[in-house]
């Protein structure tokens, strides 16, 4: 009790002294030795102290240069948390989150919510849905997914929940256990490293290639582990942060291990919508043990908070309880402009109109950014920009923070205890227009270009 009693005191005096000022972001934090020296601490519990400052968004470490305090501003930023400008920024201009919606949904939303209310049976909308979602709104989905992949997918195999970020915590809660390890990529999605952590599951980071996750890598993590390896989370299709989409060779490959290792795969195809000819998704390559989301949030609009998750028949009971655990089901208003959209073709003409917009946007930050390296799918609604030593990444996100931009350290990224490459992801979808983005774009490249020139 005395250890942790110490443990704790060392935690709470290092923060406030970060929040207060004290303690300036930027400034290097002794060596582990060397605070165990000077506080009469063990040095595994100095680790645990400094672990627990990143976990809060405190500080930062990085690969042979030691450990430095984060500003809470910038410590949000790499926690992937909602953004507001700073009080001095004039405005504000988000390139940390993608919410790419177009100027005609709104007045399609207002449509929809008139024919809603003229006609069919609002007390339906007004009464809990099945768990699983109502079989109108599963049917409408399952004859999407059909089209988009050209294969049948049966509705029964389907779950309409809250969201894509609700479809991963279900997704936990109905297959992971608190200590058992599960497999991610080495940069993976902010939201799933969040809801491991509330629950106490370990991340296992598996390098990857250009490509995406490498199946000999994943191999090696399975036989390192002794068999407690069962679950791989992984982005094949656009993946977030770097922008790439994994030949059908390695998700043959990736297949085979799975199998080998008796894995469940969740594939979470967030961005995929933005790939008109990607392979064909893990689920059908491997469809008794793939588990795939597919969010209307990004082809649709966030507040939709609609995704669809598709499940193996004999892992479906779990999702299910695992449903009832969490929101019961998915709002029945929502899934039914969903189930409208999808089945009058809106959706399909949104995404037409959306992949265009992260081409023309994808084309305006290279020009803005031409000659600092960034790297980006054409078609996406992100991409990589690398910052150039002695900056930081902190320096960076900071100074565009008080310019009133918003952007992401890739940490925000990285498996726990994986080191990121030093880059910032920049967003694209969410500006209002080409113009404002533009402007904001060459804000950006002006502080990159001052950094390369210290």
């Amino acid at each position: 009790m005395a250890a942790l009693a110490r443990y704790l005191d060392h935690v709470e005096r290092l923060t406030d002294a970060i929040t207060s000022g004290d303690l300036a972001s930027g400034t290097r934090l002794p060596p582990q030795r060397d605070y165990a020296d000077a506080h009469g601490l063990a040095i595994s519990t100095v680790t645990r102290i400094y672990a627990e400052l990143a976990r809060r968004g405190l500080s930062v470490g990085e690969v042979g240069r030691g450990t430095f305090v984060r500003s809470p501003a910038v410590g949000a930023a790499a926690a992937f948390a909602q953004w507001a400008p700073a009080p001095s920024a004039l405005g504000g201009v988000d390139l940390a989150f993608n919410y790419p919606v177009l100027p005609e949904q709104a007045d399609a939303f207002r449509q929809a919510l008139r024919e809603t209310a003229s006609g069919g049976d609002l007390s339906a909308l007004l009464a809990h849905a099945p768990h699983d979602g109502h079989p109108t709104d599963r049917r409408s989905a399952a004859q999407w997914l059909s089209r988009r992949d050209s294969v049948s997918v049966s509705p029964d195999a389907l779950v309409v929940c809250a969201g894509g970020q609700h479809a991963l915590d279900v997704l936990q809660l109905a297959l992971c256990r608190a200590g058992e390890p599960v497999a991610v990529e080495t940069l993976t999605y902010p939201g799933w490293k969040a809801l491991a952590a509330l629950r106490d599951i370990p991340l296992v980071a598996v390098p990857m290639t250009a490509d995406g996750l490498d199946p000999s890598a994943l191999d090696a993590a399975c036989r390192s582990h002794a068999g407690r390896l069962r679950v791989v989370y992984t982005m094949p299709t656009l993946h977030n942060p770097l922008g790439s989409v994994m030949p059908l060779a390695q998700r043959l490959a990736l297949v085979e291990v799975a199998r080998r290792h008796d894995l469940l795969l969740v594939e979470d195809s967030a961005y995929g919508f933005l790939v008109a000819d990607a392979p064909p998704p893990l689920r059908l390559l491997a469809p008794e043990r793939t588990f795939e989301v597919c969010s209307l949030s990004k082809p649709g609009a966030p507040g939709l908070r609609v995704a669809y998750l598709i499940a193996p028949t004999a892992l479906l009971p779990r999702v299910h309880a695992a449903m009832r655990a969490s929101v019961w089901s998915a709002a029945p208003l929502m899934a039914q402009l969903a189930s409208r959209w999808l089945d009058d073709g809106t959706i399909d003409r949104w995404i037409a109109d959306k992949r265009a917009l992260a081409q023309r946007r994808q084309a305006i930050a290279q020009a803005c950014f031409a000659g600092l390296g960034a790297t980006g799918y054409a078609g996406a609604f992100h991409l990589l920009l690398p910052v150039p030593a002695p900056m930081r990444c902190d320096d960076v996100v900071g100074v565009l923070q008080m310019r009133g931009i918003a952007v992401t350290p890739v940490d925000a990224f990285a498996a726990p205890g994986e080191a990121a490459p030093a880059a910032i992801r920049v967003a694209l979808g969410s500006p209002a227009s080409d113009a404002t983005l533009q402007t904001a774009l060459l804000q950006v490249a002006d502080v990159m270009s001052a950094a390369g020139h210290r």
